[in-house]
């Protein structure tokens, strides 16, 4: 058995986490750039993403897992002189992916940020791994809907992330990626089943979100016991990333 977990934050977990991750069949994972707290500097995240590709990477080797970089400006992590962050992004390499990258509350800060890391991804060729919130995730996916059309974003490197059932079946008919995130508060393994039964398998892919908050980093071995479903929890996933 060998699962992929779309979208971790791997800094979150102890190797000994990652070791029974992968332990449970859980071989693959992205890890998306993530800070828990608003950053001041741009160099922050030059940092962080500087992490993501060097010692992420090893930490997962020790713990006979493959973990991937995915580099971005998260909503809520957006720092003064963002575009020193994205410049970086254009001319660094290690990553497989621009994540997590998106709207929180669409604000023009936001918006403006995610249209330049969609521009930028657009041009270098990347997948994206696009966050939706918790909160009024329905309006603010639809805002990503738009911006994405606006700046004729390629299908192909879209996933849309975290979604419910109303987003995932509008994102299926624009030709995008749908990450399903099995958490509290998102979705239960019922509830991510029953959407993959209703729409599926052909553009699904499975994440449990995992990181620095209580979490489940084996909910990706839970889905793959009620589903068994190769597609969703490996070659979905393979192909997008294209690993």
């Amino acid at each position: 058995m060998e699962l992929f977990d779309s979208h971790i934050h791997s800094e979150g977990r102890s190797v000994k986490d990652l070791a029974k991750m992968s332990d449970h069949g859980i071989k693959h994972a992205v890890s998306c750039a993530f800070y828990p707290i608003r950053p001041l500097f741009a160099e922050t995240l030059i940092d962080l993403f500087r992490k993501l590709i060097e010692y992420e990477r090893e930490r997962g080797k020790k713990a006979g897992m493959n973990i991937y970089a995915a580099i971005g400006i998260h909503p809520r992590c957006i720092p003064r002189e963002w575009d020193k962050a994205l410049k970086f992004m254009e001319e660094v390499e290690g990553y497989i992916a621009f994540g997590e990258i998106g709207l929180e509350e669409a604000s023009k800060e936001e918006v403006e940020v995610f249209k330049d890391q969609l521009k930028l991804a657009k041009k270098l060729d990347v997948p994206c791994i696009i966050h939706t919130p918790r909160r009024n995730k329905e309006a603010v996916a639809e805002k990503i809907f738009e911006i994405l059309e606006r700046i004729e974003f390629p299908e192909e490197l879209c996933l849309i992330d975290h979604a419910n059932a109303a987003v995932a079946e509008k994102a299926l008919r624009k030709g995008y990626h749908v990450g399903l995130t099995v958490q509290p508060g998102k979705l239960s393994v019922e509830e991510a089943v029953e959407i993959v039964y209703n729409f599926g398998d052909e553009y699904f892919v499975a994440n449990s979100d995992t990181g620095f908050s209580e979490s489940d980093y084996l909910a990706v071995y839970k889905l793959w016991k009620e589903l068994k479903n190769e597609k969703v929890l490996l070659k979905n996933a393979k192909r997008f990333f294209r690993i």
